[in-house]
């Protein structure tokens, strides 16, 4: 099948970070970047976007949906298309759209949507129960798919290093890739090919994100965040409900992991940080995890870097 031709293809480069070394290794501390910017459509969304479609093919779906920002909705537009199947696309009107140009390229179908993020994905799920449609959204009925695809990220890390780093520090949103990634490293545990988990370090915004909020607060499940600031560069992470919440606070409290809040200039400041020092293009909302090597120590640390700045 097309579209597990394509899964093969992944195995995006764990970069060694020397200038990011000099600046914020303590000790011994090795840094490396997780690069997921050279996927075809420039972010990790690609990995479930493609394994939405294949198991919408397997039962007998010709239209996905889902509710997005952009970056996933460009994903599974992309591979939607190259099977002949729809995708549509439910957007916030409001929000900022860079990539319409490439949801439009590559086909899908745009819902606009006035409100939310969350309405956005509320009205595709909706759409996707009234018309028989495949339910691509975080925290829906296939949900289990994004953990899937975003666990082999874990084995490619362990993979490259031979041994499970100190840490991975993650941007949040919805949690989704964190939870996968977490996963995929306790089946490797599992298994008997790793030792031991890597601590689960997530970054978001400081302007609300339901899971990191939730768990700096010491609750025990994510609740909705009261009030939400989106701006340009914040969107990716932005939250008033994290969808995959709970299995992201579930990866931080059982990997012994911890959470920070990035203003969107530290973000900006880290995303020319590493396009001028380490000559990686990298959206500031990905790059926040940056902020996350100033209070670590020594050990190995992975940074997973989710999109890239450049977009096609």
């Amino acid at each position: 099948m097309l579209v597990r031709q394509e899964l093969s293809y992944y195995r995006t480069p764990l970069l060694r970070l020397p200038s990011l070394e000099r600046l914020f290794a303590r000790g011994d501390s090795k840094i490396y970047a997780k690069y997921e910017g050279v996927n075809p459509t420039g972010t990790h969304k690609d990995r479930a976007a493609a394994l939405h479609v294949q198991r919408a093919l397997e039962g007998g779906f010709r239209v996905l949906t889902a509710g997005t920002c952009g970056n996933f909705g460009v994903s599974l537009a992309y591979y939607s298309r190259m099977v002949g199947a729809k995708a549509v696309i439910f957007v916030p009107r409001r929000y900022t759209l860079e990539r319409m140009a490439d949801l439009r390229r590559y086909g899908a179908q745009l819902v606009f949507v006035d409100g939310s993020y969350e309405d956005a994905v509320e009205k595709s799920v909706r759409a996707a129960s009234d018309n028989g449609w495949y339910d691509a959204n975080p925290g829906s009925s296939n949900t289990s798919v994004n953990f899937e695809a975003y666990s082999a990220l874990a084995y490619e890390i362990a993979w490259e290093l031979g041994d499970p780093p100190t840490t991975v520090a993650l941007p949040v949103g919805n949690g989704t890739t964190l939870a996968g990634v977490h996963m995929g490293f306790k089946r490797l545990k599992d298994l008997g090919y790793i030792e031991s988990v890597p601590r689960m370090i997530g970054v978001t915004t400081v302007h609300g994100n339901s899971a990191i909020d939730s768990f700096l607060s010491g609750r025990d499940s994510a609740v909705p965040t009261p009030s939400v600031k989106e701006t340009k560069y914040n969107e990716p992470l932005v939250s008033m409900i994290s969808f995959d919440g709970d299995a992201a606070l579930r990866a931080l409290r059982e990997s012994g992991g911890g959470a920070l809040r990035v203003p969107d200039r530290v973000m900006l400041g880290h995303s020319r940080l590493l396009r001028e020092l380490e000559g990686i293009d990298v959206l500031p909302a990905s790059a926040s995890v940056v902020e996350a090597l100033r209070s670590l120590d020594g050990g190995t640390h992975v940074l997973v870097f989710t999109s890239r700045w450049h977009l096609p």
